[in-house]
């Protein structure tokens, strides 16, 4: 037994020997007691304490940690609920679980992802929260800002203050904060040039460590680039699978610094996005993946129990979604409602 151990042990005595008589506050007595007694036992920090309860800006593993950076549930949730983005889950397996790791980064991890609707842009964001956070995208160390709520009608100026001072306020709090920025083809032109000083390479700005942070920009502007490059490809006889980042970085990198929301920015010419995530448009046999993914969380389950019917179920919803050539036209975003339409829910299904 160590010493601190020891000494806990002696101080518990002296208090249960002490005169005094705790039976008017009945079990808070106990339940004092025993709290008192797992703090000191352990060796608990008592800063920690509250964090037991209220979530809080602690890494690590256990009850008072809520900021995980769990590696093995990333890839988990890449390869088994990120479907047709095969580039995506590459690169984000590979970078992100080195930022994860990482003890003292030497930036914040910052991403761009683009593609048409429906593909999974918000999912991946979803899905990097679900392995950072214990509350996932429910964790107060999110922040989401989106392109089209206030911002696309604001002066530029007045946009770029007015982000500044949400993403400085928000890491603030916790430097190990997430921040993503939907819709960011719909803010002013400019605006997220404003954010460059807190994406390089400086330990603090303004008092403010932005290094152990991740910034997730989500758009739509190379989409078209994106799904016209991905039909060039198959059409020449390579498979889906053999579609690599090398000429699809470029292709999305131009177009943003040329035609996107980082027109001439200083994101780009600086090099400070660690990547550029193409997202892929869908076909047929991923609509079916989301389709039984969804279906398995419906409450009735669609009557299925066995994958042949999930299989069957899926299918069918599936030949409800618009397809233009190989591509469905609105990715796996219809679902929901294509599968509510023919698996409806129960009158005494619970919701």
């Amino acid at each position: 037994m160590g010493w601190l151990q020891s000494l806990t042990v002696l101080c518990l005595c002296l208090i249960k020997c002490m005169p005094f008589d705790f039976g008017h506050i009945g079990n808070m007595g106990n339940s004092l007691y025993i709290g008192a007694a797992s703090v000191l036992y352990l060796g608990i920090d008592y800063g920690k304490v509250p964090c037991f309860k209220f979530e809080c800006c602690t890494v690590g593993k256990g009850h008072v940690y809520w900021i995980n950076n769990d590696v093995q549930l990333l890839e988990t949730l890449l390869k088994e609920k990120l479907f047709g983005q095969h580039i995506a889950t590459e690169i984000l397996s590979k970078q992100l679980h080195s930022f994860f790791v990482d003890p003292v980064p030497r930036k914040p991890f910052v991403i761009h992802v683009s593609g048409k609707t429906g593909t999974g842009k918000n999912h991946i964001a979803n899905i990097i929260a679900q392995a950072r956070y214990a509350k996932g995208s429910e964790s107060k160390h999110v922040l989401k800002i989106i392109g089209t709520h206030e911002y696309s009608t604001m002066e530029i100026h007045a946009a770029q203050k007015r982000i500044q001072e949400e993403v400085s306020s928000h890491v603030k709090k916790c430097k190990h904060a997430m921040i993503i920025i939907d819709e960011s083809d719909k803010m002013p032109a400019g605006t997220l040039n404003t954010l460059s000083p807190f994406l390089d390479i400086n330990p603090h700005v303004d008092g403010v460590d932005y290094r152990h942070s991740i910034f997730i920009f989500i758009s739509n502007s190379a989409g078209n680039a994106i799904k016209d490059y991905t039909n060039q490809q198959l059409e020449e006889g390579l498979s889906r699978e053999q579609i690599t980042i090398h000429g699809m970085e470029m292709l999305i990198q131009t177009h943003l610094y040329n035609d996107g929301e980082l027109k001439h920015s200083s994101l780009i010419s600086r090099y400070q996005l660690d990547a550029f995530i193409p997202m892929m448009p869908l076909e047929r046999r991923h609509l079916i993946l989301c389709a039984e993914e969804y279906l398995k969380t419906k409450t009735n389950r669609c009557g299925c129990s066995d994958d042949k019917c999930f299989s069957m179920r899926a299918s069918e919803i599936v030949d409800e979604i618009d397809f233009t050539g190989r591509f469905s036209r609105s990715g796996c975003k219809k679902i929901w409602t294509k599968a509510n339409l023919i698996c409806p829910l129960d009158k005494n299904s619970e919701l």
